[in-house]
């Protein structure tokens, strides 16, 4: 007889587990595509040219066709439509090419060739998607915040659900029921996220919003909102209208909520139900 409950799982052992096959390589754990790799190499040496770096792009057509949709979208929508890779560099600027093409490349992490783990990766990869769009606007209220930056935030900020997921398939106890994979993905997500983007070399800041985004009595020094703020506000926003516990939670006490501005955020509720992020920035993305 199948059993629909963890009481005889132990969750230390299974994140004992995991720790170690990741430390001995026995888990294959997600790995940025070989092409963006080139691309960021290109990138970050200083010596490169606008021509260099599409000339690398341009190797993909998927990444090229994406790129030109992200430099089309609202995020740099100009007044004129951009129609080649050298022309969406142009725009997004040589500077902000980095996090562009890390974004791009993001959806490729998200995938496994077994299948039962697969339709929860790709609900994974939507609802990053639709945290890191909602942090894309936030962010553009604050001077001090990177529209760019903040959208790879929020599409990494779960990232560490995926080796959870990956081990997973092992426990079949885990497949038996979702509520019993959505309690330990909550768990170690958070954790795991944090060890990732550490072994990727990610933004020391960028790395915290995957360690704590789901701390909501998160309390700073200041008062400055920063990315883990805007990705926090963005991940309860893109459950507006479900029925995740996030929604019955009173955002008013929510220190995040009250560094953004409540007034702020009703107002980021309006732009998203106008859907042009969601639908534009959304099909650069996929």
């Amino acid at each position: 007889m199948k059993s629909d409950s963890t009481e005889k799982f132990d969750v230390k052992s299974f994140a004992l587990g995991l720790r170690q096959d990741i430390e001995q390589n026995r888990i294959r754990l997600p790995t940025l595509p070989n092409l963006s790799l080139e691309a960021l190499l290109i990138v970050n040496d200083c010596g490169s040219s606008m021509a260099d770096i599409a000339k690398i792009v341009c190797k993909d057509t998927s990444m090229a066709t994406r790129l030109v949709r992200y430099a089309n979208s609202p995020l740099y929508g100009g007044t004129s439509t951009i129609i080649t890779v050298k022309g969406a560099i142009t725009r997004i600027g040589v500077d902000a090419v980095r996090n562009a093409l890390l974004s791009l490349a993001m959806h490729d992490v998200f995938t496994t060739s077994y299948q039962p783990i697969q339709e929860r990766m790709e609900r994974l990869w939507a609802h990053s998607v639709s945290v890191a769009i909602r942090a894309v606007i936030l962010s553009g209220y604050f001077k001090a915040l990177d529209q760019g930056e903040a959208m790879l935030a929020g599409l990494i900020h779960d990232v560490g659900s995926i080796p959870v997921l990956i081990k997973a398939k092992d426990h079949p106890i885990l497949l038996e029921k979702e509520k019993n994979l959505d309690k330990l993905v909550f768990h170690l997500h958070s954790s795991m996220g944090k060890f990732i983007l550490s072994q990727w070399n990610f933004d020391p800041s960028l790395v915290e919003v995957a360690a704590v985004h789901d701390s909501l009595n998160r309390t700073k020094a200041n008062q400055d909102v920063d990315y883990i703020d805007i990705v926090q506000v963005a991940n309860i926003l893109s459950y507006d209208g479900s029925e995740h516990p996030y929604t019955r939670i009173d955002q008013n006490r929510i220190p995040s909520f009250q560094r953004v501005g409540l007034d702020l955020i009703e107002e980021v509720r309006e732009k998203i139900a106008a859907g042009a992020y969601d639908n534009e920035l959304g099909a650069a993305l996929h």
